[in-house]
Order: C-alpha cells, then structure tokens, then sequence
C-alpha cells in the first residue's frame, strides 16, 4: 500500500522530528491510525535514516591510530608548505606589481621634471608672449633699453642746465630738431 501524497510533507516533518505544531501532530496521528500506507511509509523511512546514520558514524580509532594518523597530517601540511614555496608561479606574480611600481615612480618624476620646467622664470615670459600683441611684446623686449633712455634724459637735463638756473629755450639751439612732451621735456 502507497502513502498518501498529500500528506507527504508531514511525514518528513514528523521523521525528522520538526512537527511542532501540537494541532497538526493530531492531525498527523490520527491519519496514521487510519492510513496503512503512511505507516508503512514512516516506517521505512525511519529504517532508512536508521542506516544512513549508522553507515555515517567513523569508527573508533586507538590511541596509536589516532597518533600515526596526526603526525602523517602534520609531515603532508610542512611539505605542502614547503612545496608553495618553491612553485614558480609565484614569482610571475611579483612582476606585474614590480611593473607598476616602476610606472608610478616615471610617472612622479615625469611630473616633477614638468614641473620644475613650467616654474622657471623665463618660461613665463615665453608661455605669455604668445598671447601679447605685436607692439607690446617689442617694448617689453627693449624695457631695458627705454630705462637707459630715460637715464640719459635726467643726465642730459642736469648738464643742459644753464648757470641761471632756468631750463633750456625753446630757440636755444641746442634744442633746435627736439619736440616736446606732455611734462614739457624735449626729446630729438
């Protein structure tokens, strides 16, 4: 005789004893003193998960066995360490990491290079040029020249000075061909 299929969900909760429910372990029960089939079916199943417990128990090992057993684990765990060690895999690696460090390190100094080129002085003016305007990158070129210019002008004017104090005349001919300025200076 068969099992009912409806009741074989309860039938592995009660065989591995996880029927909890007070109501449903009556239920359970009194179909069992009804249904030949269940009972036969819960009996067998208990017979088998009797077996397969009782297959899966290990034996009892002596004292000796279980020392021989221990020190055979401990020789095949040093040389399984010993054997990780020397696999050359290992040491292919620590080349890309070796790699990368190698590539950080350009990299940091490739940058320093650069900028350590972009902070000298003269840079500058050369980044900027490029941007002026013609006439105004001339008269930065030839700055120096226009202060020696305007040094000589203050000398010109200290040794043009007359004995009665006054500045140059304009018919004077020393500055005959000199135009003035806004300040009233005269320059050729």
């Amino acid at each position: 005789m068969q099992a009912c299929r409806n009741q074989t969900e309860t039938l592995m909760l009660d065989v591995l004893g996880e029927l909890n429910n007070p109501r449903m372990r009556r239920d359970w029960e009194d179909h069992l003193k009804a249904c030949e089939g269940c009972r036969e079916e819960r009996a067998r199943t208990l017979n088998l998960l009797g077996r397969v417990k009782h297959a899966g128990m290990p034996p009892e090992l002596s004292a000796e066995q279980a020392d021989a057993m221990a020190k055979t684990i401990g020789w095949k765990l040093r040389n399984e360490r010993i054997a990780v060690r020397r696999e050359p895999g290992r040491r292919f690696r620590l080349v890309p990491v070796l790699a990368t460090a190698c590539a950080i390190i350009v990299v940091v100094l490739g940058g320093y290079r650069l900028q350590q080129y972009l902070s000298v002085s003269g840079n500058e003016m050369e980044m900027s040029a490029d941007l002026m305007l013609p006439e105004d990158l001339e008269i930065i070129k030839n700055l120096d020249l226009l202060k020696d210019m305007d040094t000589i002008e203050k000398l010109m004017h200290v040794v043009d000075v007359p004995e009665n104090g006054t500045g140059t005349e304009q018919g004077a001919p020393e500055t005959q061909g000199m135009h003035p300025d806004e300040n009233g200076k005269r320059y050729a």
